[in-house]
């Protein structure tokens, strides 16, 4: 290797690994050392081509001898400096070249020093080089195809050497075929040479055994590759059935859509329509395709079909409008979803929308608004009726149980038996009237009169109820036990008459055995899961949701005192709180009532922070607060 053909290496190898770098010094030195081997490759090439000697072949190194002989023996060689200048100008136009202008003068120095590298095999065979003129040497070729890969493969992705460094089939062809064609014959050469030396067969046998293989790998790597192409394209047959098959159910799907589906381009054309646009539009497909909406729309309607493909392209986001259109005598009101189709590059090339005939939806919320409309007004005259019952009604009522009992005590002398009698039963019915409309007052009141949900300790709640039933506790001689109750979302004072009702409703419905009563819970998601369970007389489950009914009684009058509307408040209180309430029974064998009430979130652990994490794909947005203020 000359001295020059060194340098210029060692120049090259430096320019290239600091162009990687970003100080600006660093790249200013490697286009310096790129140009000095232009500079070197240029006056080489005029030494050759005009038989001159400009002193550069010497100036390093004096070489006085020479494998080939020549008037220059320091010279690189032709095909070396034509290489160096190649290499160099792409070193030198790196930020500049891209694509095909930056790989060909790559692969013509790489041809060049291939050329020279498969020559000597075929000089060992044949006994004469093709380039035996050119004097490059075969490790200088060798370190011209090692740089040339290098810089290629600085930049894989662009032009061919992206084909050729993918995994497609044609990539994986190409490259097999590439590798044989050129190691093939270099290899071939080196073992038949070295055959031929150690006299294990004759020179002609060894040229007709190198070209008969190299026929041979060559036909065998490309009976391969075709093998391997029938297969890629038996794989891309079949795509492109599935993908057929794709397209028309697609098409199907979009064509007998219930709703008015299209996709228009940028500009406004329309590209697709189904029939139900056509519908929409009272046009036929070919009076709308590659037509604008100026063509087809008219006033308030075409104002805002424009404005939404102007907010979808602006925005690259869905703009969703409800449009109104008249379709003879009456109004016609859609929703009108539009959304953006982008490209690679991430910008809007077209615009798909789906028209959503909602006037059967408007009609129901108008109608559901009437409803809602009514039923407030209802709901204040309801309101006004419990105002009434817990004032005018009850005042006749404690009346008449006045005066009858001034009537027996101021002429008890004077009445007979039935007479008393008589007094007694208008006392007692005129009291079990009051109580009746104080429970429905207090019924009436669970929904309207109720305070919003605040974290509340149930302990206490239910500390503050057994309090209230101490009297009725200890006259049956109950025992009472219950769980470390958690911190609910409720109204406290309707919790508080929760317990209370059905704490009370075991102690009244006791066996002939002192009264256990047992309060557990457990998390069940957002909830937490009550269950008051006793051991009084229990009933047939048949009736099991008939004791939440109002009025609804198992047992008479004279058994069992109340009015029937305790359950049915412990029910009310309980859904308004967005919780449920159930019973399990049995005849003489006691009762447990469960009833769910919503947690605080720093109770939401274990079972119910798995539950929570389940339900909040559901409603992520809804907090515990906000479902409890929701359904309070």
């Amino acid at each position: 290797m000359k001295a020059n053909t060194a340098l210029c290496f060692i120049f090259l190898g430096l320019a290239g690994f600091l162009q990687s770098e970003e100080a600006p010094w660093r790249r200013r030195l490697s286009v310096t050392l790129s140009f000095l081997v232009l500079l070197i490759s240029i006056l080489t090439l005029l030494e050759i081509a005009f038989s001159l000697n400009l002193g550069i072949d010497q100036l390093l190194f004096a070489d006085q001898s020479s494998s080939i002989a020549t008037s220059a023996p320091g010279r690189m060689s032709a095909p070396t400096a034509l290489s160096f200048l190649l290499l160099s100008s792409v070193t030198l136009g790196s930020n500049r070249l891209d694509g095909a202008g930056r790989q060909i003068p790559i692969l013509i120095a790489m041809l060049i020093a291939l050329s020279v590298f498969i020559s000597y095999p075929f000089s060992l065979v044949f006994g004469a080089s093709l380039f035996s003129y050119t004097g490059m040497a075969i490790h200088t070729a060798i370190l011209v195809i090692v740089l040339s890969l290098i810089l290629l493969f600085d930049r894989p992705a662009t032009g061919w050497l992206g084909l050729l460094v993918s995994g497609t089939p044609v990539g994986e062809s190409t490259r097999s075929l590439l590798a044989t064609t050129l190691l093939a014959p270099f290899l071939l050469g080196w073992i038949i040479f070295f055959g031929e030396s150690a006299g294990w067969y004759a020179p002609g046998l060894a040229r007709s055994t190198y070209v008969v293989t190299v026929i041979f790998l060559l036909a065998v790597i490309v009976i391969y590759n075709a093998q391997r192409l029938g297969e890629a394209e038996r794989a891309r047959s079949l795509l492109e059935v599935d993908f057929r098959a794709v397209r028309s159910q697609l098409d199907s799907f979009v064509e007998y859509s219930p709703a008015a589906v299209f996709i228009k381009d940028v500009s406004g054309s329309y590209k697709l329509v189904n029939r139900h646009f056509e519908q929409l539009v009272n046009k036929p497909r070919a009076q709308i395709l590659d037509k604008k909406a100026a063509s087809i729309f008219f006033g308030p309607v075409l104002e805002a079909v424009l404005d939404s493909d102007r907010r979808v392209i602006e925005t690259k986001d869905t703009a969703v409008t409800e449009i109104s259109i008249p379709f003879g005598e009456e109004q016609r009101t859609y929703l009108n979803t539009k959304f953006p189709l982008l490209d690679s590059n991430g910008e809007v090339h077209s615009i798909g929308g789906i028209w959503t005939d909602i006037s059967g939806q408007k009609l129901l919320a108008e109608n559901l608004n009437k409803k809602n409309s009514e039923l407030e007004a209802s709901n204040k005259e309801l309101e006004q009726f419990a105002y009434v019952a817990s004032h005018d009604l009850q005042e006749p009522l404690r009346m008449v149980s006045s005066y009858m009992q001034l009537l027996e005590t101021r002429y008890r002398d004077k009445l007979d038996q039935d007479a008393k009698e008589f007094i007694d039963y208008a006392v007692d019915g005129a009291n079990r009237m009051q109580r009746l409309i104080q429970d429905l007052l207090a019924f009436s009141r669970v929904g309207t009169r109720g305070r919003a949900p605040e974290p509340v300790q149930s302990s206490a709640s239910l500390a503050e109820a057994l309090q209230n039933l101490k009297l009725r506790i200890d006259e049956a001689k109950a025992k009472i036990t219950h769980d470390q109750l958690p911190e609910l979302m409720a109204d406290p004072n309707q919790l508080v008459q929760l317990f209370q009702n059905l704490i009370g409703n075991a102690l009244k419905f006791r066996s002939e055995k002192p009264p256990e009563i047992s309060i557990t819970v457990k998390p069940s998601g957002f909830f937490a899961e009550f269950a008051v369970k006793d051991n009084g007389i229990g009933f047939d489950p048949k009736h099991a949701d008939r004791i939440f009914v109002i009025f609804q009684r198992l047992n008479t009058r004279e058994q069992y005192e109340g009015t029937g509307i305790g359950l049915a408040i412990c029910k009310k209180i309980v859904e308004r709180h967005g919780g449920r309430i159930w019973v399990e029974t049995q005849p003489a064998k006691g009762t447990t009532f469960h009833f769910t009430m919503p947690l605080v979130p720093d109770q939401l652990t274990g079972a119910a922070a798995a539950s929570q994490n389940g339900r909040s794909q559901e409603q992520p947005s809804e907090s515990v607060e906000d479902r409890a203020g929701r359904l309070i």
